[in-house]
């Protein structure tokens, strides 16, 4: 099964939403109507890094697997001078502009290429502290939200972020503590639709009488399977139907991707052992 993003104790949950205010703050306006002539789709990851390199004098290291393009950057330095101290500051701006320049580069490959991937992972670490932020993210949505045809807020949701320690990385410049393999849908789905109920349960009221702990979620054969886990704090004035709210986050994510392979929801509290299952044609 497809595990939920997971962080360690020392990134606190604002940290996490912050990440992904961050994606959408860095894809929104990267897209422009003046795309460079058609890149053929052999040519894209020498063309990513060429661009990366003329333009801003960065140095990535594009990896194709499959349907998926990797793109791993080496930093020096990704976190602000402020962070765990300010909530507000998590990385360093220069990161940020790095970053924007670097899925503006990707945007403008991939979006004027005759056969681009269906998805892309940008990877960046920290090679001094060992530390990784990546965001995957579906080219269709690129496509939507380059046309118009989804709002920023809703693209925003879409991408899968993780921000995490990770040891291997330190001194690695060319990416190969990173497990890259190639993206499948069920994958992404399951990762977003594990990353929008993390959301979903640090909002109001859910937070206030419950603490979500982990998750495990993917396909088990044609089955879509969600385990939550977490600690009741008080009882809520008004019953919450947790399976229900869990379900309309997968009801959404399905119709977003057109997705029908599967026959069967099935959502367990893993805390209390219960169960709920949902059949395809009642989603």
């Amino acid at each position: 099964m497809t595990k939920a993003i997971r962080f360690p104790g020392d990134f606190a949950e604002f940290r996490f939403l912050f990440s992904i205010f961050f994606c959408g703050f860095l894809l929104t306006g990267c897209f422009s109507s003046d795309f460079q002539p058609s890149y053929k789709e052999t040519d894209i990851p020498a063309n990513i890094k060429k661009i990366c390199w003329e333009e801003y004098k960065l140095n990535v290291v594009p990896i194709r697997v499959g349907n998926t393009l990797w793109v791993y950057v080496p930093l020096d330095h990704m976190l602000h001078a402020e962070f765990g101290k300010n909530p507000d500051k998590v990385f360093d701006e220069g990161m940020i502009e790095k970053a924007r320049n670097i899925l503006t580069s990707i945007s403008r490959v991939l979006l004027s290429s005759d056969k681009a991937p269906g998805f892309f992972v940008l990877n960046l670490s920290d090679i001094k502290l060992g530390l990784d932020y990546s965001l995957t993210a579906n080219l269709m949505d690129i496509k939507k939200l380059a046309a118009g045809g989804i709002p920023w807020n809703e693209a925003n949701k879409r991408y899968v972020v993780g921000f995490e320690q990770s040891k291997k990385a330190i001194n690695d410049t060319s990416g190969q503590h990173l497990k890259v393999s190639d993206i499948k849908l069920t994958e992404f789905l399951s990762r977003q639709i594990a990353q929008r109920v993390r959301v979903i349960f640090q909002e109001e009221p859910i937070k206030n009488y419950f603490i979500l702990k982990g998750t495990d979620v993917g396909f088990q054969g044609d089955k879509f399977v969600f385990g939550y886990s977490g600690d009741l704090i008080s009882a809520p004035k008004e019953k919450i139907n947790f399976p229900r709210k869990i379900l309309g986050v997968i009801a959404s994510c399905f119709k977003a991707y057109e997705f029908k392979d599967f026959s069967q929801v099935l959502i367990r509290d893993l805390r209390g052992g219960q169960s709920s299952i949902y059949e395809s044609k009642d989603i």
